[in-house]
């Protein structure tokens, strides 16, 4: 565990001291607030606070952002050091593989959750400017359910941008490979879920999309199945990233 812990830290370090992160932070911060204004334009014409609360977890320019911004966050994990070299340096210590793939993992998924945190202040802001007649809002419920969905979304994300990032030693390619397979899922499982003709193809696509997925978690909707393929995706990408770093040292 000390060694793990050892690991998070540097990757958490090295990841807060990357200057990218910071261009990251600062273009998905800007989209929160422009989503965030979006909503209170949307508030000022009439739309339902119901409905601008769970826009706040999945308004479409977030959902649509995330397949971008994910692999900026992963595209430096092992490719970075593939090409400096200390990859191959830090696997003949007796470092577990696994150990260091779910350290950088983690580091990452926690400045992926860093990103959302202007969301909970906005929420904030959104409940101070309700009328006072209104109550029980914000939904608690549908609070927490969209923090899971975000977290569950990007957890796998988070999982693929890192296992192509372990298939090479350009940051470049490895941010290109993540937001192909991102991107080009994300809008394909989206066309099926809603505009295919065939029944059977459209349920397919509503299992599959993390739109679909986005919006059902900001409203309250915590489907087991869904967090179980979340789940279980994400870890298959871990360890499919655990083998190929295991054939490095090998």
């Amino acid at each position: 565990m000390s060694v793990f812990i050892s690991l998070l830290k540097k990757e958490l370090r090295t990841c807060f001291y990357s200057p990218i992160a910071y261009v990251v932070m600062f273009f998905f911060w800007a989209l929160t607030g422009g989503n965030f204004i979006w909503l209170l334009s949307q508030l000022a014409h009439g739309e339902s606070l119901t409905i601008a609360t769970q826009l706040m977890f999945s308004g479409p320019m977030l959902t649509f952002a995330l397949p971008v911004v994910v692999p900026l966050i992963t595209m430096r994990l092992f490719a970075e050091e593939r090409k400096l070299g200390t990859l191959e340096a830090l696997l003949t210590t007796s470092v577990r593989v696994p150990e260091l793939v779910i350290a950088k993992f983690t580091g990452a998924l926690i400045f992926y959750g860093v990103l959302w945190l202007p969301v909970f202040v906005y929420v904030f802001f959104q409940s101070r400017l309700a009328p006072a007649e209104v109550t029980g809002f914000p939904d608690g419920g549908a609070l927490f359910c969209g923090a899971i969905g975000v977290m569950l979304v990007g957890a796998l994300y988070v999982a693929i941008g890192l296992f192509m990032s372990s298939l090479t030693s350009n940051q470049i390619v490895a941010a290109i490979g993540g937001f192909a397979i991102l991107f080009g899922s994300f809008l394909g499982m989206m066309y099926m879920a809603y505009t295919a003709q065939s029944s059977g193809v459209r349920i397919v696509g509503q299992y599959y999309s993390s739109f679909a997925h986005m919006l059902d978690f900001a409203r309250g909707i915590l489907d087991s199945r869904i967090v179980v393929m979340y789940i279980t995706h994400a870890a298959w990408f871990l360890f499919a990233t655990v083998r190929i770093v295991e054939s490095k040292r090998a």
